[in-house]
C-alpha cells in the first residue's frame, strides 16, 4: 500500500520488481471518497486528515541552483522522510476505507480502480514509437505556413506588432480595428479586455482577421505542444514515448494523460490529424484502434429506459437519422444531412444539458425553432426528458449523482440550502451533474475492458498490449499476422465489459501509424 502507488511501481517494474497484489492507494481513496478534493498529495492529506505537517521535499533538497537530488541527500536525512510517507499512508488507511464504505465506493475502489494501477503501468512502462523524422518535416511545414499567416494578418492591420502579446492584440482589435467586445467579455488584471478563443470566436463575423488570428493560434500550439515537443520526450533506452496516466486526473472517472498528454491531440483539422502520423507500430506490428460507438447515447437509452431510443439501438439505426426522421416527421431514408446534422447536436447537447438557447450557438437555429425542436425531441423521446428532470432533482436533493457502477460526484452548489451561488454557476453545476452519470459510466466501462483485456490477450496467446486510451478508445500494438483475432478479441470484451438494455457497439481499425486507419473486416 502507499500513495500514488502506480508511479512506485513503474519505478520498481524497471527494475525487475513486480510488486504484488497492491491493496491500498491513499490517493485514490481520497478522490474516490471526493471527486473534487484538492488534497490528493499526500503532505495535504496528512494536514487535512490527521492534522499533522509533514516535512516538505524542500527542506530535505533544497530549491532553486543550490536543490540536490534525493541521491546526494544523507541516508540518514532520507530515512526519516521515507519512514513518515509510510507511516502517514498507514494512519490514513482506516480512516479513508471506513470513509469510502459509508459513501458505498468501496466495491469501485477494490473491483475497479485498484486492480487498474497495474494495467495502467503495464501501458505507461510499454510506450508508444514515434517518427521523429516525420515531425521535424512537419514543425518546418508549420513554421512557414505560421510566417504567412503572419505576414496576412500584419497586412491586414497595417503593421506589424507581437500576435503573443495579449496586450498589443487588444489594442489592435479593440482600439484600432474598432471591433466591439462581445458581451460580458472579460477585462485582464492589466485592464485590457480578454483576447481569450472564447472571446475571439464570438468576433469571427466582425472581421477577417479574426479567424487568421485563432488560425496561427492553434497552429503555434500543434508547434510549440506537439512538433517540437514530443522529440524531447523519446525515452533514449526505449525510444518510444511514454504518457503518464492519472486515475485522479477528473470528477467524472475518466483518465487523464501528461508528460506528454495524448488525450488532447486535435483531431477536427488535417494538421492535427497529421501529428497522429507520428505515432507508429514497431517494426512487424500494427497499431489496432477500437472503439466505441455513440456510448454515451446508449447510456441515456438505457438509464432513461427510453422505449424509442432502445428500439433504435437494437434495431442498429443511425440514432441521428431516427431522431431527425422522428423530430421532423418524415421516413428515416428523406432525412437530409442538415437534418442530421441538427438532430446530432440536440441528440449530444442535451446530454450536456444544453438549453434551447445553448442549442442556438451550436446551429444555425433561431430561440424559437430550437425550443421547438427540443419540444419535438421531447415528444418522441420522453424517458429522456423524465430523465433529465429526475437527475435534476437527484443532484439537488441528496447533493450528489451516481455512475451505473456507484461512483459518485458531489454538487454541494445545487443544495436548496446553498446561499450566494450566481445563477451562472448554478446552472454550470447543474449541466455538469445531468452529465457526470453518463460520462463516468461511459469512463467506467472502458476501465472494466481494460482490466479484463491483458488476461484474455494472455489466454488466448496473443502477443498484443495495449498502448493508448483517449476516452472511448483503446488502442494496442499487435503483431501483423495476429491482426484478426486480436480485433475480435477486443471488441468482444470491450462489448462484454457491462450489460447495457441496448447492445453496446464497437469499430475496429488498423494501420502502420495512429492517422492512416483501415477498419479491420
Amino acid at each position: 500500500m502507499g500513495h500514488n502507488l502506480k508511479y512506485d511501481y513503474v519505478v520498481l517494474a524497471r527494475l525487475g520488481v513486480m510488486p504484488s497484489p497492491l491493496s491500498f492507494d491513499t490517493m485514490l481513496a481520497e478522490w474516490l471518497c471526493d471527486p473534487s478534493s484538492r488534497n490528493l498529495g499526500l503532505k495535504s492529506l496528512a494536514w487535512a486528515r490527521l492534522d499533522v505537517e509533514m516535512t516538505t521535499i524542500q527542506e530535505l533538497i533544497g530549491s532553486g541552483r543550490n536543490q540536490l537530488s534525493m541521491a546526494e541527500v544523507p541516508i540518514a536525512q532520507v530515512a526519516p522522510y521515507a519512514v513518515a510517507d509510510a507511516q502517514i499512508c498507514l494512519s490514513l488507511m482506516p480512516i479513508l476505507k471506513d470513509e469510502l464504505q459509508s459513501k458505498n465506493q468501496l466495491g469501485l475502489f477494490d473491483e475497479l480502480e485498484m486492480p487498474l494501477v497495474s494495467v495502467l503501468a503495464q501501458m505507461e512502462i510499454a510506450g508508444v514509437r514515434l517518427d521523429t523524422g516525420f515531425l521535424k518535416e512537419l514543425s518546418r511545414e508549420l513554421e512557414r505556413r505560421l510566417a504567412e499567416i503572419e505576414k496576412e494578418i500584419f497586412k491586414q492591420v497595417g503593421h506589424s506588432f507581437n500576435i503573443n502579446s495579449t496586450q498589443q492584440l487588444a489594442a489592435v482589435l479593440f482600439d484600432e480595428l474598432g471591433l466591439k467586445p462581445p458581451g460580458g467579455a472579460r477585462r485582464t488584471s492589466s485592464g485590457h479586455y480578454s483576447t481569450a478563443a472564447d472571446v475571439l470566436e464570438e468576433l469571427r463575423e466582425l472581421n477577417p482577421v479574426v479567424d487568421r488570428i485563432l488560425e496561427q493560434r492553434e497552429l503555434a500550439k500543434l508547434k510549440s505542444t506537439y512538433t517540437d515537443a514530443l522529440p524531447q520526450q523519446v525515452n533514449p533506452d526505449t525510444q518510444r514515448v511514454h504518457t503518464s496516466y492519472s486515475q485522479t486526473g477528473s470528477v467524472t472517472g475518466r483518465l487523464a494523460s501528461s508528460d506528454p498528454n495524448l488525450q488532447n491531440i486535435p483531431i477536427r483539422t488535417d494538421l492535427g490529424r497529421q501529428i497522429r502520423r507520428a505515432f507508429i507500430a514497431a517494426p512487424g506490428h500494427v497499431l489496432l484502434s477500437v472503439d466505441y460507438s455513440q456510448i454515451e447515447l446508449r447510456i441515456v437509452a438505457h438509464t432513461a429506459n427510453d422505449k424509442a431510443m432502445i428500439q433504435a439501438f437494437k434495431q442498429d439505426q443511425d440514432i441521428h437519422a431516427t431522431t431527425a426522421a422522428a423530430v421532423f416527421g418524415v421516413p428515416a431514408d428523406v432525412v437530409s444531412p442538415e437534418m442530421r446534422r441538427r438532430a446530432k447536436a440536440v441528440n449530444f447537447g442535451l446530454i450536456y444539458g444544453m438549453s434551447p438557447f445553448g442549442l442556438t450557438r451550436t446551429t444555425d437555429l433561431t430561440l424559437a425553432e430550437a425550443q421547438n425542436f427540443v419540444d419535438a425531441y421531447f415528444e418522441r423521446f420522453p424517458g429522456v426528458r423524465n430523465y433529465l428532470e429526475e437527475i435534476r432533482r437527484v443532484a439537488a436533493q441528496q447533493g450528489y449523482v451516481e455512475t451505473l457502477l456507484g461512483r459518485r460526484r458531489y454538487f454541494p452548489l445545487l443544495d436548496p440550502g446553498a446561499t450566494a451561488v450566481s445563477a451562472v454557476a448554478r446552472a454550470r453545476a447543474e449541466r455538469e451533474a445531468i452529465n457526470s452519470p453518463i460520462q463516468g459510466t461511459a469512463a467506467d466501462i472502458i476501465k472494466l475492458a481494460m482490466l479484463h483485456l491483458p488476461d484474455e490477450l494472455t489466454r488466448s496467446g496473443l502477443a498484443a498490449r495495449m498502448l493508448l486510451q483517449v476516452h472511448d478508445e483503446l488502442v494496442l500494438e499487435c503483431p501483423v499476422k495476429e491482426l484478426k483475432p486480436t480485433s475480435a478479441l477486443v471488441q468482444r470484451v470491450m462489448r462484454d465489459a457491462f450489460k447495457l438494455k441496448v447492445p453496446l457497439k464497437t469499430d475496429a481499425k488498423s494501420g502502420a501509424d495512429w492517422a492512416v486507419m483501415e477498419p479491420v473486416a
